[in-house]
């Protein structure tokens, strides 16, 4: 954790202070998110080739593939929030920190992403279920399946966002158990403050919806500020916390 002297934020100040830092350093965050966005198409592209049929044999291929991607597309993600964390702290921000969870290959990172994957494995498995056996070829199936679909990533952005700082956590304490990052990971985000991950979220979208119009180019400028909005978040989480018990 950073020295940085300030607590307390909220979300419009936390989105001041990315800004200021990204001034006049957005080149190396901006080939980050060109090598993030890409790794990310290729990973959707390896899982929608992964549907052989519709079978036992290709929906358990299926399930397999989305664990092997999105562990390794975690680990990616800790790479992220490494290099966003040193980039704020005024360490050293060097862009192949976007590969340290490979480099590292620490057991914790592994099973960190793992744990993630599990999880929404579990949530598209009506999905997954109904889209494989039983999902007919006509607008009503579709738009069930639309509708597990919808409903399983909204309940996956929900658990992701209450964990939201658990890759942070895990680059401050690297040799932490992961059953100890959970538990700080859970103390750090209580409701209160998951409410408040939330509405920074949503602060974003307008800013999404724009660099969308402007065929994608104007995320090369949002990703970064959304990335380093969220790592002064993190911060500001752990400069402000207090243990259960302290005034």
């Amino acid at each position: 954790m950073s020295a940085t002297p300030f607590t307390s934020l909220n979300n419009k100040e936390i989105r001041a202070y990315a800004r200021e830092r990204l001034l006049g350093n957005m080149f190396i965050p901006v080939m980050i998110t060109i090598f993030v966005y890409s790794t990310r198409f290729t990973f959707e592209m390896v899982l929608s080739l992964g549907v052989l049929g519709r079978d036992l044999f290709s929906f358990f291929f299926y399930i397999a593939l989305f664990i092997v991607v999105n562990s390794i597309w975690g680990i990616i993600k800790y790479g992220i929030c490494n290099f966003y964390l040193s980039f704020i702290t005024g360490k050293n921000a060097n862009p192949i920190r976007i590969l340290s969870g490979f480099r590292q290959s620490t057991e914790v990172i592994i099973c960190a992403s793992l744990f993630l994957t599990v999880i929404n494995v579990i949530l598209m498995l009506p999905y997954l279920i109904y889209t494989f056996f039983f999902s007919p070829n006509n607008y009503l199936g579709l738009g069930v399946s639309f509708l597990l679909l919808l409903v399983a990533n909204l309940f996956s952005l929900l658990i992701e966002s209450y964990l939201a700082p658990l890759y942070f956590v895990i680059c401050d304490y690297p040799g932490m158990r992961l059953t100890m990052v959970i538990i700080m990971t859970l103390s750090l985000m209580n409701t209160r403050n998951f409410f408040k991950y939330l509405f920074l979220q949503i602060s974003f979208i307008p800013l999404y919806i724009l660099g969308m119009i402007s065929c994608g180019i104007g995320l090369l400028w949002v990703t970064p500020y959304v990335n380093t909005s969220y790592a002064y978040f993190y911060e500001n989480l752990c400069l402000s916390y207090k243990p259960e018990g302290e005034n």
